[in-house]
This record gives structure tokens, sequence and C-alpha cells, in this order.
């Protein structure tokens, strides 16, 4: 009962992200500069509310039950921020964000961290693990502590492996196979397009 509870949310949020255009294929350089043949674009969910409260919801479920006792949520740039927000105001607890560039008082973090708390970092998507671990270094700069990281997709791309060296943990509301396997359940990509995902899982050296 507990898996079809879990299939049913997956599926609604599936379909939301679809039909948001946020599953796109073809050829894209990613922010780290490798090539990839899809590309994950959330920029348009806050577009569709019904979606974005899914997204949102399944993250602050991700975190409550994954990190208890965090004492913030850290949202990575930019798109992190847009899915923090609401997870903190669901979970009542402080938000504090990184910045794309230092501020003329040199701190990348923008908000309250107060010595040895426990944060969580927050973000859209972990492909080589490279954002989040910069984020979590900014934190503990500030004296706080992260061990734990929450993401909508896992890429499968290494990131995973890449924190677990750093000891943060990186728990995902869903993977990209999980997604698009889901997505073809509902013909709402093709079996080409599950090739062009699947080719990419695990490329990166873990």
């Amino acid at each position: 009962m507990a898996w079809k509870r879990r299939n049913s949310k997956l599926g609604a949020m599936a379909e939301g992200l679809a039909k948001a255009g946020a599953l796109q294929f073809g050829t894209f350089t990613l922010p780290d500069g490798s090539d990839s043949s899809y590309y994950v674009n959330l920029r348009a969910l806050p577009s569709y509310p019904g979606t974005y409260r899914l997204v949102s919801e399944a993250l602050a479920e991700q975190v409550s039950k994954k990190v208890p006792k965090a004492d913030a949520i850290c949202a990575v740039p930019t798109m992190g921020l847009i899915l923090a927000v609401p997870v903190a105001v669901a979970l009542e607890k402080p938000l504090v964000y990184i910045r794309t560039e230092r501020h003329e008082n040199d701190r990348l973090v923008e908000g309250e961290v107060r010595p040895g708390w426990n944060v969580v970092v927050v973000g859209d998507l972990a492909t080589s693990g490279k954002t989040i671990m910069s984020a979590a270094e900014a934190i503990e700069d500030e004296g706080g502590r992260v061990s734990s990281a929450v993401v909508l997709i896992d890429r499968l791309e290494g990131a995973r492996e890449e924190l677990g060296k750093k000891k943060v943990a990186l728990h995902a509301v869903t993977d990209v196979v999980e997604l698009a396997d889901t997505l073809l359940s509902m013909e709402l990509i093709t079996k080409d397009n599950m090739k062009a995902i699947t080719k990419s899982v695990g490329r990166r050296p873990g």
C-alpha cells in the first residue's frame, strides 16, 4: 500500500514536470562543461502551481524524514532557492542561500548561520555534486556543519559517491531513471528518450 501511494505521488509529479517542459532531449552542455543528451529544466515550475506544490511537499517530506534534526536549510543557486523557500516555510526552518558570487562583505552565504548548526543543503538536481559541496564548504566557513543534502532529482552521474567521500549524504525524491521509467509507462516520453537518459547514467567516475 505504501508503494502504491508513493507510485501515485510520483506519477502525478512526473506528469506535471512533463507538462512544464522539465525534461528536454537533444544536445546540451551542462554547467560543469560536460555534454548530455538530455536536460532537466525546472525554471518554469513556479508557473505550474499544482506541480510546484507536489515538488515542494516531496522535498519537505525528504528533509523531515532524512534530516529531522536540521537546524536550518541552505538553498543552492539558483533554482535551489525557488524550491527551498516553500520547504523552509512548511517546516518552519530558518533559510539561508548561497550567492553566485561574493558580496562586498566577502560572504557567499546570505542569512544567519549560527555556530554548530546542522544545515541541510536543498537543491533541484545532483549531477557531479560540485555545487552541493561548494555550498557545504560555504556553510562550514560560517561555522555551521553539513552532513546531508536533499534534491528533487539525482541524475545518477556520481554525485552520491563524491559527496559520500566528504561525509555528506545525498537524499533524492527520485532519480532520473525512475522518473523517466514513470514517464515512459505513461507514454509521455519515447523509448529513444529513455535510452538517451540511461546511457548517461554512471558515466562519471565514482
